[in-house]
């Protein structure tokens, strides 16, 4: 009988026992399966990401000759001739201050355009579908024709002088040339930008907006109090990817100004292309150097965003 009872006081223990070896087979299992399925992935990533970066912070420490072949190691020495060269700074603050137009251009316009599309009014959709097929356009396909509308012979260079007016040097002039890009490249990510807050303003919920209309709350009040803070998430994102595509920005320079006049609208990515392209140049060191600059300043510049502006965000 005792023994009995014994029995009956231990199957507990055993059941509890048998269960948590189950759940800790089934979380290794798990775990497994999790890691076999990311490999593919993780596979990827090392080939065309991680090896990539690693090759270029070994070849920013290596010499280069005429052809480009490594021509041993030299340290940091080409990190001091990009952060020694007169011109570095000034493509620095250029880079900046393009970033910071572009991303804010793209917040407010595309912002401002939503808003509009979002509204119902006759020819909603047709609008909407003229604003943001761009997206559609690859950036070298749009600087093509951009480059046919603010060439000295352009569009709008034709026009002015029907009105007598004298041609300007959209692409020519130092003082028009940064600006034209800074438009262009505003243009060619808006598409895009208007996608994701028409989404974001549809997804709001209308009982909200007409329970503040009830309230007496103006349309302008509505849209900065409520509309803003609920799509902050997508202003968000759509701040820190722009801020990281358009320090990337190359086709456009590439395709309509060649970082000129002089350098006007020579940033850090295309001073990596010249540096080992341009005019038969072969310099591999110094432009992977300016390739790892770029990604720490790339990498800094998304920390701070992050820093600043999620306490901002209503999630």
């Amino acid at each position: 009988m005792s023994v009995r009872k014994q029995s009956s006081a231990n199957s507990p223990d055993k059941d509890s026992a048998t269960n948590s070896h189950n759940q800790s087979t089934s979380v290794r299992h798990n775990r497994i399966t999790g890691s076999l399925m990311m490999l593919p992935g993780l596979a990827l990533l090392a080939v065309f990401s991680f090896i990539p970066l690693a090759r270029v912070v070994v070849m920013s420490m290596q010499g280069t000759d005429l052809f480009g072949s490594p021509s041993g190691f030299i340290g940091l020495e080409n990190y001091i001739t990009v952060f020694t060269d007169p011109s570095f700074i000034s493509v620095l603050v250029r880079t900046i201050i393009y970033a910071v137009v572009v991303v804010l251009g793209r917040l407010i316009l595309g912002t401002l355009l939503a808003i509009f599309l979002t509204r119902q009014f006759k020819g909603n959709k047709v609008f909407r579908i003229a604003m943001t097929s761009t997206v559609s356009v690859s950036v070298a396909a749009a600087s093509l024709g951009f480059l046919a509308i603010f060439s000295p012979t352009g569009i709008i260079n034709s026009a002015l002088e029907k009105f007598n007016i004298s041609p300007v040097g959209w692409l020519t002039d130092p003082r028009w040339a940064f600006p034209t890009i800074t438009v262009v490249t505003i243009w060619t990510g808006l598409g895009f930008t208007l996608i994701l807050l028409c989404a974001a303003i549809d997804a709001v919920d209308p009982e909200i907006l007409e329970a503040a209309r009830m309230d007496g709350a103006t349309e302008a009040r509505i849209q900065r109090s409520m509309i803003l803070p609920l799509i902050s998430p997508t202003l968000f994102y759509i701040a820190v990817t722009a801020c990281i595509e358009t320090l990337q920005a190359f086709a456009q320079i590439n395709v309509m100004t060649k970082g000129g006049p002089g350098q006007a609208t020579t940033t850090i990515t295309y001073n990596i292309y010249t540096a080992a392209f341009g005019a038969g140049s072969a310099n591999f060191g110094i432009a992977s150097a300016l390739g790892i600059v770029l990604f720490a300043f790339v990498f800094i510049l998304t920390l701070l965003q992050f820093k600043l502006m999620d306490r901002k965000v209503s999630y």
